[in-house]
């Protein structure tokens, strides 16, 4: 759907009758798929923060057997 929404868009924005349609339909193209962009970005950050997190956990939790095997 949305591509057919370019498509109206850039056909309007040429025939002159309905340009500023045809231009708030591309511009609606475009934020949707910067937004799906940004948020797809600050999804892998959050995954990569969650790994980071798990691999570098406080030793103090853990019992002084396997702290004194991690030095």
């Amino acid at each position: 759907m949305s591509k057919f929404l370019l498509y109206l868009g850039i056909i309007l924005i040429f025939s002159g009758i309905g340009t500023g349609v045809g231009i708030f339909l591309v511009m609606f193209y475009f934020w949707d798929d910067i937004k799906k962009s940004i948020l797809f970005v600050t999804y892998k950050n959050k995954i990569a923060e969650k790994k980071h997190d798990q691999l570098n956990i406080n030793p103090k939790y853990y019992d002084e057997d396997t702290a004194e095997e991690m030095k």
